[in-house]
């Protein structure tokens, strides 16, 4: 099953590329971390949803901060919380709560 992103107004599926060219990945929602899980669905700004195990959201809406890299490849930090959003249009991207520091 192919994934896609979770946030509304994002486009990026798996396969893609961002615009800056750079390989999108895809991370899943923190269930088991219910305060964690909680701030990742605030931010996101989505009433009266909550997001199952089949759900993930793009890198897009991570600062480079939130990643450690080993190995050559990308982790999103345990501590991680997604902080970049389109929330209306006309508004490419907005910041919201906190960042990953």
């Amino acid at each position: 099953m192919p994934r896609y992103c979770a946030v509304k107004l994002c486009k990026n599926r798996g396969g893609t590329h961002s615009k800056d060219k750079k390989r999108i990945s895809f991370y899943p929602f923190p269930l088991q971390d219910e305060d964690r899980l909680q701030i990742w669905v605030d931010n996101m700004k989505r009433e009266d949803w909550a997001p199952s195990r089949h759900q993930y959201l793009c890198s897009e809406h991570f600062t480079e901060d939130c990643f450690d890299l080993r190995w050559g490849i990308r982790y999103l930090k345990h501590t991680s919380v997604p902080t970049i959003f389109p929330h209306t249009p006309g508004v490419s991207r907005t910041k919201t709560f906190q960042s990953c520091n």
